[in-house]
């Protein structure tokens, strides 16, 4: 294709009903050519601009035959045009004038404005956002009618929005529909708000987040009924579809540090009713090697809270050290808003130490190859991100403390400190700004004198400080193997530029450094690294490769490091 400025040939080729044989695929034969098909392409591609703002847009093409290959290719030409712009906006409210001036406050948050190019995506979109506000508002029977002007000679757009509010309503009896297997009281529980309470598309939001997160549901709808007789009251029909409770998962994936890893589990989302869900997994890599069962409970004794038990062994292949673990940690957590949630844990687990370096036992000043462990641990995360797997706006904030030992029992006596903040920030040019900071305390008490190997403060490696290798930041023993230490200061700043719908990039500044002491943060002694990184979403995330290059490298290491992983690094 020639001539397409704005969009990209790939965008336009995923548009057309003809397809060429995949590049990855050379021993399939080459698909039939089909001059009907190619000539409702066209059309699309016309329409295809059309509906992004191009109304002047022109598709031509020219046919090549190659009657010896029996192939044909099609070379097309695209004239783009002058896009339409959004000359004006206008609101109007049928039936309740006084609202007017709520509504204007929205004008500047719609995804359509004035100035901008006229997009039938945003067009649509900002008539869903001003329904959202009325809904939000407790007007569950609010009708929002758009129209658009186009004056194609002078590339210009006129836009109007005419709302009828309706009356405040209330929320009426929820009926679910579709149900098989599951309980109704399953459904309705998980419901955030009560028959006669304001009406509020958030509350529904909420509850379809909580009846997802049962996993029991692959479709879940509220549909806001009519009431005979009672305009300001609303009944709501949830519609559900189930999926099977039982689901059997296989995966395996590479990173550059832990090399080729592989999971299986078994999970079973409504054991013995209830919503609880029974896992029995496992996975292994060249670094960590775990099976465990794990149970989860919702509702425990309230709809904010959750209880969960995890046990099972552990195998930690880590520089410097191997370790055995045979753990059982439950935890109760406690949803106390959208964004805040927060939890209580207790670990017990055993650990065993093997193939410590001389070097290292010498570096420390006492060390315990095996042992009880018991710890209780209190934390909270605050998360205002638009995106779990690939944010691009809000921030998280997340604190952990933890008592080892002491009252508890065990060989170790340590406390932890741990908090971590990340903010996103969207630039233009589908550009984001990312950073993040992190700090750690440990301290020995009750007599000990040191933090356990395998419980300190590492740096470095691909979710750390990327341009050093894993843990390799930080104190090292006479042999070149990391000790970690008691106090770590981690942080980044992140240049992130999508450049098509799979294709991204990054630009990143690292840095980070580990103390032996408790409570020391060497901001004195940071550690630098920048880089490149190259990013392919997909639906479990961003597939992620990243060059880093320390300003100043650990001896005998490189200067520069691949990491290699899925998922973004924060």
């Amino acid at each position: 294709m020639t001539g397409n400025e704005h969009f990209s040939t790939r965008e336009l080729l995923e548009a057309l009903t003809t397809k060429t044989r995949p590049w990855y695929a050379p021993w399939r034969a080459l698909p039939p050519f089909d001059p009907d098909t190619f000539a409702a392409d066209i059309e699309r591609l016309v329409r295809f601009y059309q509906a992004r703002g191009y109304y002047e847009a022109k598709v031509s093409y020219d046919l090549e035959v190659d009657k010896t290959e029996a192939h044909v290719i099609a070379n097309v030409a695209i004239s783009e045009g002058e896009p339409v712009t959004v000359a004006q906006i206008s609101f109007e409210i049928s039936d309740r004038p006084e609202l007017m001036a709520e509504l204007n406050t929205l004008r500047h948050e719609l995804p359509l404005t004035e100035g901008m190019v006229f997009t039938e995506e945003n067009y649509q979109r900002a008539e869903a956002k001003i329904k959202e506000f009325f809904l939000d508002q407790g007007r569950a029977r609010v009708k929002v009618e758009r129209k658009a002007e186009v004056i194609r000679d002078k590339h210009e757009a006129r836009v109007s929005y005419n709302v009828e509010a309706g009356p405040p309503t209330v929320f009426g009896e929820t009926k679910v529909e579709g149900l098989k297997d599951v309980a109704a009281e399953i459904g309705t529980r998980e419901l955030t708000y009560k028959a006669g309470e304001p009406f509020s598309s958030k509350a529904l939001t909420e509850s379809r987040k909580n009846l997802l997160g049962l996993e029991l549901f692959s479709e879940i709808r509220f549909v806001p009924l009519e009431s005979v007789g009672d305009p300001t009251v609303a009944p709501i029909e949830l519609r559900v579809e189930e999926k099977p409770p039982r689901e059997v998962k296989v995966g395996i994936g590479y990173g550059t540090e832990d090399q080729l890893r592989a999971q299986a589990r078994w999970k079973h989302n409504n054991w013995l009713g209830g919503g609880r869900q029974l896992e029995v997994g496992a996975k292994a890599s060249f670094i960590a090697r775990e099976a465990n069962i794990s149970f989860l409970q919702p509702h425990f004794f309230g709809r904010e809270n959750r209880f969960s038990v995890i046990l099972g062994p552990q195998q930690f292949d880590e520089p410097g050290y191997f370790l055995n673990a045979m753990r059982l940690q439950p935890r109760l957590e406690r949803k106390f808003s959208e964004s805040l949630t927060g939890f209580l844990g207790y670990r017990v687990e055993y650990d065993q130490l093997k193939d410590v370096p001389p070097a290292t036992i010498q570096a420390l000043r006492e060390f315990r190859r095996e042992g009880l462990l018991s710890g209780l641990s209190l934390g909270f995360l605050w998360n205002t991100a638009n995106d779990s797997l690939n944010p691009t706006s809000g921030w998280t904030v997340s604190f952990l403390t933890e008592e080892v030992g002491g009252p508890l029992g065990g060989r170790f006596d340590f406390y932890k400190l741990q908090g971590e903040a990340k903010w996103y920030y969207p630039l233009v040019f589908k550009t984001v700004f990312a950073s993040r900071l992190k700090l750690g305390f440990a301290e020995p008490f009750d007599g000990s004198r040191e933090v356990p190997l395998f419980e300190r403060f590492f740096a470095g490696g691909s979710t750390s400080v990327r341009g050093f290798g894993r843990r390799r930041l930080g104190p090292l023993s006479a042999s070149d193997d990391p000790i970690g230490g008691r106090s770590l200061i981690e942080g980044a700043l992140e240049l992130r530029r999508q450049f098509t719908q799979e294709i991204g990039g990054a630009l990143f500044l690292d840095f980070g450094q580990v103390s032996v002491r408790s409570f020391d943060v060497p901001v004195d002694d940071l550690k630098f690294a920048a880089g490149f990184g190259i990013r392919y979403t997909t639906p479990v995330g961003p597939v992620r490769l990243d060059v880093g290059f320390p300003f100043q490298p650990p001896k005998k290491d490189r200067s520069w490091q691949i990491h290699f992983s899925i998922g973004q690094f924060f």
